[in-house]
């Protein structure tokens, strides 16, 4: 059976909010790459439609994959841990040594 803990509704909202949130921030890195793009498909000389621009239209790709991932990882820094996590505990002291105890040596 399963079943939807109640934060389910306000993590699927989030969730939304975020991935409209990145698809504004990509918006204009993808309009420039598609412009790019185009503009190396309108520039094509007949004829040449396999060699160089296959390299060139990976490269734009490359660069829109780039700018995609930066600008989740500068969305992210929003989502930080709101505070720092706790230290951990001090170690107990060593024991005293025993009076009945062999010395060393």
């Amino acid at each position: 059976m399963n079943t939807l803990s109640p934060d389910a509704p306000a993590a699927a909202d989030d969730r939304e909010a975020r991935i409209q949130e990145l698809r504004a921030r990509l918006r204009p890195h993808a309009q420039q790459a598609l412009r790019r793009v185009a503009e190396r498909l309108v520039d094509l000389p007949e004829g040449q439609a396999f060699g160089q621009v296959e390299y060139d239209l990976r490269d734009l790709a490359h660069e829109l994959a780039a700018a995609s991932h930066q600008a989740a990882l500068e969305g992210g820094k929003k989502r930080g841990t709101p505070a720092p996590a706790p230290s951990a505990p001090a170690a107990r002291p060593a024991p005293a040594p025993s009076s009945t105890a062999p010395r060393p040596g």
